[in-house]
């Protein structure tokens, strides 16, 4: 049995669908499948079941992923004993971020420095689903909590403040919160949720707009939409937004590095996470 077809069989046990596995591992969708379906040929059973949805795991599939990872995890530990050198490490690592904070840049600039092989893709707007189905290999996030089945690791503190653009706030009483207009970001699965921050500090809100994506939230009060309640990490460099009420009203929340637990022994996460855990001084984080 080849591992080079155990890899097929991983990768699309991951994500479901030929695509995704074809764009992890580099290769066309055509091929995914037939390897698949040699590495079925060989065990003489049905790996997958085949839905319109995608490919779900059959009763044969699930005993076999479970010693499939077992060989994988061997395989990373030795690869790690001899992969020392930061240039041996090799491939791609997608970062999610929650913002477009230009917090990160001169970090990644000082990581990709150190690991010159490793092609670094960032993009903004995570979400936990983001992460449990890899598209992903780790991911920024501002919360009180991580999300449980996730492996996560404490990088830093910062806190939530009520902001708005200084254009917005020009012509209004700062002093009285329910003249003002809010943003609320909704998702507590990543953040606080802020509709409970909001009605901590005001008894009657007058809510403009309500969304899952901190990203909109963000972008909405940098356009002087209204005030909303948002990272200082977010905002630290944001010369154009004012924070408002900061003694008596804010939240304590803490940055996370997280990925997924089958991601744990992938060479390129550890890379990031050891390198981030040790060496990242960012502004706005504590």
């Amino acid at each position: 049995m080849l591992w080079s077809h155990l890899e097929f069989f991983l990768a699309t046990a991951r994500h479901g669908t030929l695509s995704a596995a074809a764009k992890e591992l580099d290769v066309n969708h055509t091929t995914v499948a037939r390897r698949i379906l040699a590495l079925e040929k060989e065990l003489q059973v049905k790996l997958f079941k085949r839905k319109n949805t995608g490919y779900i795991l059959s009763e044969h599939g699930i005993s076999l992923l479970e010693e499939v990872r077992k060989i994988e995890e061997r395989i990373n530990k030795t690869k790690s004993k001899f992969i020392s050198t930061p240039e041996n490490i090799v491939g791609k690592l997608s970062i999610a971020r929650s913002t477009d904070s230009n917090r990160f840049n001169s970090e990644l600039k000082r990581f990709q420095d150190l690991y010159p092989n490793i092609e670094v893709i960032s993009y903004v707007g995570t979400t936990e689903s983001q992460i449990k189905s890899y598209e992903a290999d780790i991911s920024i996030l501002t919360t009180r909590y991580p999300p449980q089945d996730m492996v996560a690791k404490k990088i830093g503190t910062t806190v939530m403040h009520i902001y708005g653009s200084k254009d917005y706030l020009k012509d209004k009483n700062i002093k009285d919160l329910e003249s003002l207009d809010w943003l609320s970001f909704r998702n507590d699965s990543v953040r606080p949720n802020t509709f409970d921050l909001i009605r901590r500090s005001v008894k009657n809100p007058n809510i403009k707009f309500a969304s899952d994506s901190y990203t909109e939230i963000v972008g909405l009060a940098l356009e002087g939409s209204g005030v909303a309640f948002l990272a200082d990490w977010d905002m630290a460099g944001k010369n154009n937004m004012k924070m408002i009420a900061s003694q008596s009203h804010f939240q304590e929340v803490y940055i996370w590095l997280v990925f997924h637990p089958d991601l744990v022994n992938n060479l390129r996460v550890q890379a990031f996470k050891n390198f981030f855990v040790e060496n990242a001084h960012i502004d706005g984080i504590k």
